[in-house]
């Protein structure tokens, strides 16, 4: 990684920033491609931090959030600064930070990279505190539940006038949305960045910008065992009253995705060698999309599979200082 602040830095990480906007701004177009790149917006900010450091990838963030407020609204530029470039510049930080493995207790001579599961945690952390935000700033509660309620039961009933729903219907499908959209958009949101960091890494890889190495992801991706305890907080917090409540329901969904996504990658590590992997993981697939409640299965697995992996590269193979990034 270059980690010096140079005109080219600044150049990148701008362009990265635009690209970023660009992404966002899209999805007012709604088509299911928009839809896709939005859920990618975050890589470019990503491959500036990762191969340009921090100060790239935050000049890009400025230029990000800066080209929202003129050419869209402050409720998105705050959407763009808290979910995206917040956690975008962060996670390309962390996966640039190294040090001498002996400070661990690992070998001499080698350079021991900051966890993955590190990161994911520290993402789902601040994709929590992100969405707990946004909720504050839009005011979320029985109110705008129950617009988003009408909403439905009007485009439902548009489609097909035959539908009729009570009162009793419309009251039950406002407290659904009520008490399920906090815990569900930050867990979705979780899912884009893993596969954004993903993404990034890959590229930046293949082009020489980091020295951190390839990882093997299903064995990998863990979410550390402190993220337990914290998921159990949020989890109770999510049952108190008002924004509190919406508060552990962002931070409790954004952890909930990440240790569903350590089930799947244990299934993943797993079923190396098996015969039929194809089809037994397409079959896992598959239940968790069309029975969302069997999702349950890889979170307890990625829970009591917690733990780090922790990269090593020898020493004099990295130009890079270590726990430096600019």
């Amino acid at each position: 990684m270059n980690a010096q602040l140079t005109p080219q830095a600044i150049g990148i990480g701008a362009l990265a920033g635009a690209a970023t906007a660009l992404l966002c701004l899209g999805i007012a177009g709604g088509s299911a491609l928009a839809v896709v790149l939005f859920f990618i917006s975050p890589v470019p900010l990503m491959l500036a931090g990762l191969g340009f450091g921090l100060k790239s990838a935050l000049a890009g963030a400025f230029v990000a959030v800066a080209g929202t407020v003129v050419f869209a609204n402050g409720m998105v530029a705050a959407l763009v600064a808290l979910a995206i470039a917040a956690p975008a510049c962060a996670s390309a930080y962390w996966l640039n930070l190294a040090r001498p493995a002996e400070e661990i207790g690992g070998p001499q001579g080698h350079l021991a990279w900051y966890p993955l599961a590190d990161v994911l945690l520290a993402i789902a952390l601040i994709t929590g505190l992100a969405y707990s935000v946004l909720g504050a700033m839009i005011g979320f509660g029985p109110e705008i539940a129950a617009e988003l309620a009408d909403e439905l039961v009007l485009r439902f009933q548009t489609t097909n006038p035959d539908i009729v729903f009570t009162p009793e219907g419309k009251e039950s499908l406002r407290a659904f949305l009520e008490t399920w959209i906090p815990l569900f958009q930050p867990f979705i949101w979780m899912l884009a960045l893993t596969l954004s960091i993903y993404i990034s890494l890959a590229v930046a890889q293949r082009s020489g910008l980091v020295k951190r190495p390839r990882e093997d992801w299903p064995m990998a991706l863990r979410m550390p065992r402190n993220a337990t305890f914290a998921f159990l907080a949020a989890l109770l917090a999510g049952f108190a009253p008002g924004m509190i409540g919406h508060a552990g329901s962002s931070f409790a969904g954004a952890l909930a995705a990440g240790f569903v996504m350590a089930g799947f990658a244990m299934a993943h590590a797993r079923s190396r060698g098996m015969p039929g992997r194809f089809f037994i993981l397409l079959l896992a697939y598959l239940s968790v999309l069309f029975v969302a409640v069997t999702a349950i299965f890889f979170f307890i697995a990625g829970a009591f599979g917690a733990g780090r992996h922790i990269p090593l590269t020898p020493a004099n193979s990295s130009n890079q200082t270590p726990r430096q990034d600019d």
